[in-house]
C-alpha cells in the first residue's frame, strides 16, 4: 500500500530552483534513500513533505490525504521530521524532549501510556543515563538520539529523516539504523532517509532515489547504484563489490 505520494513537486527561491517536478511514492513498510550530492535539493525536498517549507507547485499525499490541507497537529500524527542537527532554545530534559512527540495526542496532561510510550524507547534506545540530563549538556551525537526518539513516540505513517546519523560513531550509525529498519518492518510504517553514505544506504533501504541538479537521476532498488552512476552523479570512481548479498562501494578517487 502507498502511504506518501509526491505529484510534480517543485520548489524555488527567488533566486534559484532547487528541485523541479519529483515524483515518487514510499509504501508501508519501506525505507526509500535519498542520495546524490551537496545542493541536489534532498533537505529542501523533505522539508516541503512536512511542510516546513512551502512548494512552488505540486502535491503531496500521505494515506492519501493532501497535506497542504491539514492542519499542523494533524500533519503530526502523519509525519515525524528529524533533521540534521537539532539545538536546544530553551532548557529541557532528555525525557520531556522526547514526550514532546507525544503533543499531537495530549488534551491537557499526558496520560500513563504516553509516559509508558516515553520510557520503553529510552530503554529501547540505551538513553536511560540520559532522560534527566539537560539536552544542551549531551554531546551532538546523543542529542540525535534524542530527536529520533521524539520522532518515533510521535506514532506517524511517514519517518522524514535528515541524515539521521549525522554525529553518531560508527557503533550508533548502525544500531539507530538498524533500529529504524526494525521499527518500518514491525510498525508497518515508511521512511524517507536523506544520507550521504552510500554504504548505509545499500544496506538498510528497500529502493534508492538518486538525486541531482534538483532531479531523480534514477529511482529503484538498490542495484541502481552502479559505479558508473556514482561517476556520473558524484564524480567519483568507485568500485563496487557483493558482501553477505549487499553491494558495498570502496570510493577511489575524485576526477
Amino acid at each position: 500500500m502507498v502511504t506518501l505520494k509526491t505529484e510534480k513537486l517543485s520548489f524555488s527561491y527567488k533566486t534559484h530552483k532547487v528541485f523541479m517536478d519529483i515524483s515518487l511514492d514510499a509504501c508501508e513498510g519501506e525505507i526509500l534513500s535519498l542520495v546524490g550530492p551537496n545542493g541536489a535539493g534532498k533537505t529542501t525536498f523533505l522539508k516541503c513533505i512536512n511542510r516546513l517549507l512551502v512548494p512552488t507547485a505540486g502535491r503531496v499525499t500521505i494515506h492519501n490525504q493532501d497535506v497542504a490541507g491539514l492542519k499542523r497537529s494533524e500533519l503530526a500524527k502523519l509525519a515525524a521530521y528529524v533533521p540534521q542537527a537539532a539545538t536546544p532554545t530553551f532548557p529541557i530534559t532528555v525525557f520531556d524532549t522526547i514526550l514532546l512527540g507525544r503533543r499531537p495526542y495530549l488534551n491537557w496532561r499526558p496520560g500513563e501510556r504516553d509516559l509508558d510510550m516515553v520510557s520503553d524507547i529510552i530503554d529501547r534506545m540505551d538513553l536511560g543515563s540520559l532522560a534527566m540530563r539537560d539536552l544542551g549538556e549531551i554531546s551532538g551525537g546523543e542529542r540525535q538520539k534524542v530527536i529520533v526518539a521524539k520522532a518515533i513516540v510521535q506514532e506517524p505513517k511517514v519517518l522524514l529523516l535528515d541524515e539521521p546519523t549525522t554525529y553518531l560513531d560508527l557503533k550508533y550509525q548502525l544500531k539507530i539504523m538498524q533500529f529504524i529498519r526494525d521499527l518500518i518492518d514491525e510498525k508497518h510504517i515508511c521512511a524517507l532517509i536523506t544520507t550521504h553514505d552510500l554504504n548505509m544506504a545499500m544496506q538498510f533501504s528497500d529502493r534508492l532515489a538518486i538525486l541531482k541538479d534538483g532531479g531523480i537521476v534514477s529511482m529503484g532498488n538498490t542495484g541502481i547504484l552502479t559505479e558508473e552512476v556514482i561517476l556520473q552523479v558524484y564524480g567519483v570512481e568507485a568500485h563496487l563489490q557483493q558482501y553477505m548479498e549487499k553491494p558495498f562501494m570502496i570510493p577511489l578517487k575524485a576526477v
